[in-house]
């Protein structure tokens, strides 16, 4: 018997989850705006929230602009991969 293990295409890969309040404070710690995002990915920020909503599915492209502008440490904070923020670009920060 001959078993093929199915992988998810791009298509049926689930987005990740966003904690909109994770997400604010990763943004506000950087000086972000989903308004910035949207700008820019030459989006809408309607779509931008749409897409942080789950109501839109978010592309490639703006979710590597989402993680750009939320830094490693942002994107694991909001998307619940981490309970602690830590601002990368304070001066104290281990290097």
């Amino acid at each position: 018997m001959s078993h093929q293990v199915r992988t998810k295409t791009r298509t049926e890969t689930d987005p990740p989850a966003f904690n909109l309040r994770r997400l604010r404070a990763a943004l506000d710690i950087r000086g972000g705006s989903v308004e910035a995002i949207a700008r820019d990915a030459k989006l809408s920020s309607r779509h931008v929230w749409f897409c942080l909503n789950h109501e839109r599915r978010p592309t490639d492209r703006l979710l590597g602009i989402i993680r750009a502008a939320l830094g490693e440490a942002g994107w694991a904070f909001a998307t619940g991969q981490t309970d602690s923020l830590q601002d990368e670009g304070a001066s104290d920060a281990a290097a």
